[in-house]
């Protein structure tokens, strides 16, 4: 298989698993460039037998990251405020732009709230579009686990959001 199309599969994948872990900027292009060198300096070694291409990069990428986080002290989450405001549409009312601020903040709220782990697997399955497999081969839980973990912090996540959103109100 040729490098080159691997990192442009994935590249913009990495990229997003990175940003929501580390934050957007300098920080998460040099973080996603580090994972493309070590995965290109050991591609010789790269094995299918233990597991897919995905899991390996994303192994690398929450490696580095993780490492990046430890040694910054950086232990925020992603603030969600600045991926909202790039997907909001130009054309959004005043109540809408309001509404869409609110609901940010009530949820950056709600995923400070969860434990690093259940942040970390959140990254994965929604903003990486990884599969409960997939993520337990790069985190070494369980698949069932996994989707214990994921089940409840959506849980945690909804019953803050529904709090938040009557505090408002």
């Amino acid at each position: 298989m040729d490098f080159s199309k691997i990192y442009d599969e994935y590249f913009d994948r990495i990229y997003a698993y990175i940003c929501c872990r580390a934050g957007y900027g300098t920080t998460a292009e040099d973080i996603a460039a580090l994972v493309f060198q070590k995965a290109l300096a050991k591609f010789a070694q790269y094995d299918p037998a233990r597991g897919n291409i995905s899991q390996w990069l994303f192994g690398i990428a929450r490696n580095e990251t993780n490492c990046h986080l430890r040694f910054s002290a950086l232990r925020r989450f992603l603030p969600l405020d600045i991926l909202q405001e790039s997907l909001a549409a130009k054309d959004a009312t005043a109540f809408e732009t309001l509404s869409a601020r609110q609901d940010t903040a009530v949820l950056t709220s709600a995923l400070e709230m969860l434990t690093a782990r259940e942040r970390d697997l959140i990254t994965l399955k929604f903003y990486s579009e990884m599969t409960n497999r997939e993520i337990a081969d790069v985190s070494g839980l369980s698949e069932s686990n996994i989707g214990t973990i994921l089940y409840r912090a959506m849980g945690k996540l909804r019953q803050a959001f529904v709090e938040g959103a009557n505090g408002i109100r």
